[in-house]
């Protein structure tokens, strides 16, 4: 199952910054892993990133409201496509003491990236390449999955990591009241079971079974992200996609798509 890509032309300028280094690196770091290009949407209320990985596969959407930022300005509605690599390079050395500055006038090539070290004042500048200006994130996915639950960010990583050792596939699966999750290979197979308390914080379906299998590598692929949160939440559908969301104390989120296999 693929997603479609639609797109609108975006003018103007913006320059925000960000209070904290760190978590500004959780959110983005893993993120942009999967993707080539990064789509950034900066609007009166909110700065989005969303966009698609190569093969469609995974849609990634990262959104950061005006009030997680230590200073906000907008002037309209901005559409910009960054280098990826170029956006990781600088990310990455984000560090907990500094605040981050993005910032676009119309017309640049360029994205400027500052991180400014909230003690010394100094400044480390970043010239993030523009690949095309004007152009919008994809549209994000409007879906009902009909279920739900909460877990520990480090739990459910440690389960994609188990999987991969296991099998290419995890399957999902909803009966009676609990979550199985089960990886397979020729001569091994992973499986476990998840209920209330054990280890899930919540726990909910709309239907009363439900079953559903996902590339193992694409869940590792942005299993770093999950540190961007303490509990994540997981919804899907039989066939349908796997919906996983990261939400920060400051309003950020974080949001994945992961296809699922035929």
């Amino acid at each position: 199952m693929n997603f479609n890509v639609i797109v609108r032309l975006g003018v103007d300028m913006f320059k925000v910054t960000y209070p904290n280094g760190s978590a500004f690196k959780k959110l983005l770091q893993g993120a942009l892993k999967p993707l080539s290009e990064v789509p950034i949407q900066v609007s009166d209320e909110y700065f989005i990133i969303r966009a698609l990985s190569p093969d469609k596969n995974i849609l990634v959407e990262i959104s950061i409201p005006r009030s997680a930022f230590e200073s906000y300005e907008a002037s309209g509605e901005v559409s910009i496509v960054a280098s990826r690599d170029q956006m990781l390079k600088a990310v990455r050395r984000a560090l907990r003491k500094d605040t981050v500055t993005l910032s676009y006038e119309e017309g640049s090539r360029y994205l400027k990236l500052i991180l400014t070290n909230m003690r010394t004042g100094a400044e480390r500048a970043y010239d993030i390449e523009i690949s095309e200006a004007g152009t919008e994130p994809v549209q994000s996915l409007q879906l009902e999955l009909p279920v739900r639950f909460q877990i520990a960010s480090d739990d459910l990583k440690k389960l994609v990591r188990d999987a991969k050792l296991v099998g290419e596939e995890l399957e999902l699966i909803y009966k009676e009241g609990s979550i199985e999750v089960i990886s397979r290979s020729e001569n091994k197979m992973f499986k476990q079971v998840m209920n209330l308390d054990k280890p899930l914080y919540s726990l909910e379906s709309k239907e009363s079974m439900v079953s559903s299998r996902y590339d193992v590598d694409l869940l590792k692929s942005i299993a770093t992200s999950f540190d961007a949160a303490e509990i994540a939440t997981v919804e899907f559908g039989s066939g349908l996609p796997m919906k996983i969301t990261l939400a920060s104390d400051d309003g950020s989120k974080l949001i994945f798509w992961i296809a699922p296999r035929a």
